[in-house]
Formats: structure tokens, C-alpha cells, sequence
């Protein structure tokens, strides 16, 4: 029987899915007391373990070092939990599939700014609530004539994709929304009032009333390493303005460089407005409205284009923070400069 250490943070819906394996597989998995995201991960001895410094990661008490929260899983599972036979194990690995490939990227488009983790985009997060419409559907279907996902019992299947359902049913799926989803609904209580799961999870609260992208709350989140660096400019301010006191002929020499902010201020005036451009690409589609109106618009006479090429590939493991880096930050910092 497998037994390890799972290094996590609280609440980590990826590090649920083998949290709750063990709870069936009767494996002895513990948290690491002492981990602290953003240090324990980025440590030399960390790293030297798991190199993509990831979590859930996990350790086993033979030496094993797995990251990756499905192989996690399987490692403290068992046989039932991953399919008695070939065919069983085969449909069960469908079905985790689906969870990462359908229900994970439109739940984190959709939820994350909600939370404030990431920028709120109106487009993609349509698209992600049909993305969800679809899935919860397909699930709806299947479940119509089954109790569960695969066989007559609780396999990894129900585990992966009720965890990756987790945050839409906490933040999102309002009654109203998830009403049409009866088969589905009936499932996934019945899974996270298992007394596995419940040791896991903790008792669930499902929604009540949609979450809406809280932008006060993406400031605040984001804000906190700004925040820091604006603390260490602080003592400048005071120091102008005891300058000012004592020399107040200083002024007319302070108002000097505010004429010459912009460095662009000499540049001939171009006609492509940028600011209509990004509500066009944040808010419509790129290939059908956004870059026809680029093209049609485009000063060619003023400004020029450029190709570049991204160094952190490994940063973008799913399309949304692609394409939520596109659309938020990148767009937004190169058309300013």
C-alpha cells in the first residue's frame, strides 16, 4: 500500500483528486506541515525533487517523486478505483481526460476572475460558460442511466471529474443554471457527501448566487508586490516637500520635466486610434471583427508592426492563459509604449 507526502497548498481542487484516492485505497498520504507556496516550491531541495518546482507533488516513503495531480493519484489508488479490467481502466482514463480537457480550462476561465486571480475578459468567459453548458450536458447524458461514471462503484473517474466541477459548483452554478443538469446534480451531490470526500472537502456549500468578476478584489490580489515597492518611494514625497518649504523657487524647476513625460509628445499625430482598437480585440472576435478593423485602420505612414517571440513557453500549459496574457496584460503594456 502506497504511503507518502503530498506537498500542496490548502484547497487545491488538483491535489483533492488523490487526497480522496487515498481516502478509498486506504493509502497513508500526508500533508506536508511546513510547505509555503512560493518558497518551498522554489527551493534548491524542492526543485531537486520535482525540477518544475509544480504542485500537488508528492513523495513517496520509498523515494518515489511524482508531480502531475492524475499520476499522483493513480500512485495511492487501487484497482477498483482505477478499473478492475483493461476496458474498465481504459473508460476510467476517459473520463479523466475529459475533466482536464473539457471542464478544467472553461471552470478556470470562467471562475479565477471571480476570484481575482486572473483579468476578467467578457468574450472568453461567454465562451466558457458554453463550454461548461456543453460538458455539464455531455455528463447529464451519460448519468442518465448510470449512478456513476464507470461500473457500479466510485472509480478515479467520479474523483477527477467532480474535483474539477468543484469550483464551478461553489462560485458559479447558480440553481438556475445547473437546473437543466438534474442527472448530473444528482451525481455530484452524491459524490461530495461521501464520507471520502467529505474528509477531503469538507462540507459544500453549492451555490446560491453567480459570482461575478470583482475587480477591487484583482486589484487588491495583484497589487500586493506593487504595493510593497510603492512603500520604499514613500520618504521621496516627503523629502520634495520639505524642498518646497524651504526653497519654493524650485517649483517652476519641478514643472520642467512634467512637459517632457512623453517622450512620443514631438512625434508627428497618427490617426489609429488605440484605444478603439483594444475594445475591439477584448471584446469581439479576433478573426471576424478585430483585425479587419486593424487593417482597415492602421496608420502605416505613423506606426510600424513588430513580431515577437515569447521566452516563457512553459508558462502557457492551457489555451485561456494564452490567451488571457494576449488579451490582458501584453496587449494592453505594448500599444502604451
Amino acid at each position: 500500500m502506497a504511503s507518502g507526502t503530498l506537498y500542496t497548498f490548502p484547497d487545491n481542487f488538483r491535489a483533492f483528486k488523490a487526497l480522496i484516492a487515498a481516502q478509498y485505497s486506504g493509502a497513508d498520504v500526508k500533508i506536508s506541515p511546513g510547505f509555503k507556496f512560493g518558497e518551498t516550491n522554489k527551493s534548491k531541495s524542492f526543485l531537486e525533487k520535482f525540477p518544475l518546482g509544480k504542485v500537488p507533488a508528492f513523495e513517496s516513503a520509498s523515494g518515489d517523486c511524482l508531480f502531475e495531480s492524475n499520476a499522483i493519484a493513480q500512485y495511492v489508488s487501487n484497482a477498483q478505483l482505477m478499473g478492475a479490467n483493461s476496458r474498465d481502466a481504459a473508460f476510467v482514463q476517459q473520463w479523466i481526460n475529459f475533466a482536464d480537457n473539457e471542464v478544467l480550462p472553461a471552470s478556470c476561465t470562467w471562475v479565477f476572475p471571480c476570484l481575482g486571480i486572473m483579468q476578467f475578459n467578457k468574450q472568453e468567459t461567454e465562451k466558457a460558460k458554453e463550454q461548461v453548458k456543453k460538458a455539464l450536458g455531455v455528463l447529464n447524458g451519460h448519468l442518465s442511466k448510470r449512478t456513476f461514471l464507470v461500473g457500479e462503484r466510485i472509480s478515479q473517474a467520479d474523483i477527477s471529474v467532480a474535483c474539477n466541477l468543484l469550483l464551478l459548483y461553489k462560485h458559479v452554478l447558480d440553481p438556475s443554471f445547473r437546473a437543466p443538469y438534474i442527472h448530473t446534480n444528482r451525481w455530484f451531490t452524491t459524490l461530495v457527501n461521501q464520507p471520502q470526500f467529505s474528509a477531503v472537502i469538507g462540507p459544500l456549500k453549492m451555490c446560491s448566487k453567480m459570482a461575478e468578476f470583482d475587480s477591487k478584489k484583482f486589484a487588491e490580489l495583484h497589487g500586493q508586490t506593487a504595493g510593497s515597492g510603492k512603500k520604499e518611494k514613500q520618504p521621496k514625497p516627503a523629502a520634495k516637500k520639505k524642498e518646497k518649504e524651504a526653497e519654493p523657487e524650485e517649483e517652476e524647476e519641478e514643472e520642467k520635466p512634467r512637459e517632457s513625460k512623453d517622450p512620443f509628445a514631438s512625434f508627428p499625430k497618427g490617426t489609429f486610434n488605440f484605444d478603439e482598437f483594444k475594445r475591439e480585440y477584448s471584446n469581439k472576435d479576433t478573426l471576424t471583427e478585430a483585425l479587419p478593423y486593424f487593417w482597415k485602420n492602421f496608420d502605416k505612414e505613423n506606426y510600424s508592426i513588430w513580431f515577437c517571440e515569447y521566452k516563457y513557453n512553459d508558462e502557457l500549459a492551457k489555451i485561456f492563459m494564452t490567451s488571457n496574457l494576449i488579451r490582458g496584460e501584453f496587449i494592453q503594456e505594448k500599444l502604451l509604449t
